[in-house]
């Protein structure tokens, strides 16, 4: 897949709370039909940088350059427990009072994108962790952004409901033509599925790789990523940075 045409461009972003700098110079960039994971440790302001892309957050200083809508799937399902899940994904489709067909729709095509058909009229309680994400996922994923991003989506999940999950996040980025933003403190976990990774600091968080894995193989991908890991922490092994590579890489 060819990627032409830029989506997302966040240019030298600088965020404090209070006198706690939390991103310093931040540049991410990411295409159409894209996968792009952001990895860094806990507490290294990878959900802020999400929320000012999303526009719920105001940068300091910087400036964000969207191409097309972008929203933001948070860390946690926030699925309504009385609810079934065909009507948790119709939330907003209904808030903006589409007809019934259109929104069947939307709910069929996003289901069978990321297999939850089956669990369409189940409520939140009686399906998996991996399920009701995927029912999170969805309910934003019928609101038909450009630019879909996910907060610690693998969060709770096991080894193979992480893959089973990412495998149906590419095709959302590559079937739909979608630029999907995935943020995470695992390498293991997302190097072999994304097209781009950029590798963040403890705050003040700056990006200290960014690595293009487009036309890797996935099975080789993670090695590269090693690879540029491994640098990082020879040049960073007198400074407390130096531990990222481990923190990073807990599973």
């Amino acid at each position: 897949m060819e990627y032409r045409d830029i989506a997302l461009r966040a240019t030298s972003i600088y965020k404090s709370f209070g006198d706690r700098l939390v991103l310093s110079g931040v540049n991410i960039e990411a295409y159409r039909g894209e996968v792009v994971a952001i990895v860094g440790p806990n507490g290294s302001g990878k959900t802020t940088l999400l929320r000012i892309i999303a526009g719920l957050e105001e940068p300091d200083k910087g400036r964000v350059e969207l191409h097309g809508k972008a929203l933001l799937v948070f860390q946690e399902n926030l699925l309504l427990p009385w609810k079934k899940l065909r009507d948790n994904i119709a939330l907003g489709l209904v808030y903006a009072r589409l007809p019934r067909v259109e929104i069947e729709r939307r709910i069929s095509e996003a289901s069978k994108l990321l297999g939850l058909t089956e669990y369409l009229d189940k409520y939140p309680w009686q399906v998996s962790g991996g399920t009701a994400r995927k029912a999170a996922i969805a309910r934003i994923l019928v609101l038909d952004p450009d630019i879909l991003l996910l907060d610690e989506p693998l969060a709770g999940l096991d080894i193979e409901t992480r893959r089973a999950l990412l495998e149906r996040i590419v095709a959302i980025a590559h079937e739909k033509g979608k630029t999907v933003i995935v943020v995470d403190h695992s390498v293991e976990a997302v190097s072999p599925y994304a097209d781009r990774v950029y590798i963040i600091s403890y705050p003040p968080t700056r990006v200290e790789a960014s690595i293009d894995l487009r036309g890797t193989e996935p099975e080789k991908r993670l090695s590269l990523v090693y690879s540029v890991l491994s640098k990082l922490g020879n040049r960073r092994s007198t400074r407390k940075g130096s531990q990222l590579g481990s923190n990073i890489h807990e599973k």
